[in-house]
């Protein structure tokens, strides 16, 4: 099979569009049509669905846009290697690590870590709201990721590594100088700075919250944990975060915890492609990234 037939519906799926596709290609429109005939011909399934707003994948597509996605990235790691004799590894390897998790605050470690055991990887880290990661590892957007959740999402492979307990954070002014636990009513009263509605965290919180009967009261929805810094550091609200990222801003003792009751917690998980697997160099940044996750969780079992 022609691998340029897979690049080329490859591109069709990330544009969501033939004619956007042959252009970024520099092929005829009916040209890259006909390379995508050919592929459904030779799956024996229809691999797009063609509307007036463009073209998405089938289920069969999708499927074969995680294969052509993981062969495009070996064959790239083979031509590196290949020029590399030494046999040091080399490529490119993307993490997602889940936004305001004890997940983020491995990112400079991990970087030092790879940098020291590995220096011919570039490594891609992104631990940023508005991104669905389980999503970009099964497109092949990224390589693993460390996510909330234990429940993965079909072509996907969890391995729940602990569970992040969450407290209050913010200043005496908004959350008081009590050191008793916050229960479902007290934090419905109290004013939350929190990340937007499609947050695994917002909707935690939220959930917590409607389980007793009630609703939370969001006074602002920020991304940035800088902004989220100076907002406590103003006393414009209090934050819901895992416990030891909470501890990591307590620095000037201008900001205290409290616990919550009923706890909230959630899993943490290494999520990885289910049936395409890891390139080499993937593989080495996943067992690097468990390394540290066994450092930051002495008690874990965190086998892989």
């Amino acid at each position: 099979m022609d691998i340029r037939r897979l690049d080329a519906f490859v591109k069709v799926v990330d544009l969501g569009s033939v004619t956007r596709a042959a252009g970024v290609l520099r092929l005829a429109q009916p040209a890259l049509s006909q390379q995508i005939a050919g592929l459904e011909q030779d799956f024996g399934a229809k691999l797009l669905v063609r509307s007036p707003r463009g073209v998405t994948p089938t289920e069969a597509g999708l499927v074969l846009y995680r294969y052509a996605s993981t062969i495009h990235r070996q064959l790239e790691e083979a031509r590196r290697n290949i020029k590399n004799v030494s046999g040091e590894l080399s490529g490119n390897v993307a993490v997602g690590l889940a936004p305001w998790s004890s997940a983020s605050l491995l990112a400079p470690a991990l970087l030092r870590r790879i940098r020291q055991t590995h220096p011919g990887l570039l490594i891609q880290v992104s631990d940023i709201f508005g991104v669905a990661y389980s999503e970009l590892v099964l497109r092949g957007k990224i390589d693993l990721a460390l996510l909330y959740g234990d429940t993965p999402p079909r072509g996907l492979h969890y391995k729940t590594l602990y569970r992040e307990d969450f407290c209050l954070l913010g200043s005496t002014e908004i959350i008081g100088e009590d050191t008793g636990p916050v229960d479902a009513l007290a934090l419905s009263k109290t004013p939350l700075i929190l990340p937007a509605k499609e947050s695994f965290l917002r909707q935690m919180v939220d959930r917590h919250c409607r389980n007793a009967g009630l609703a939370t009261t969001v006074v602002a929805e920020v991304q940035s944990r800088g902004l989220l810094a100076a907002a406590l550091r103003d006393s414009l609200g209090a934050v819901i975060l895992p416990t030891s990222l909470a501890a990591s801003m307590q620095e000037g003792g201008y900001l205290v915890t409290r616990t919550l009751t009923p706890t909230m917690s959630m899993p943490v998980s290494i999520c990885i492609p289910d049936s395409t697997g890891l390139t080499d160099a993937a593989f080495a940044v996943h067992e690097v990234l468990l390394g540290l996750v066994r450092e930051a969780h002495p008690s874990l079992d965190a086998k892989a």
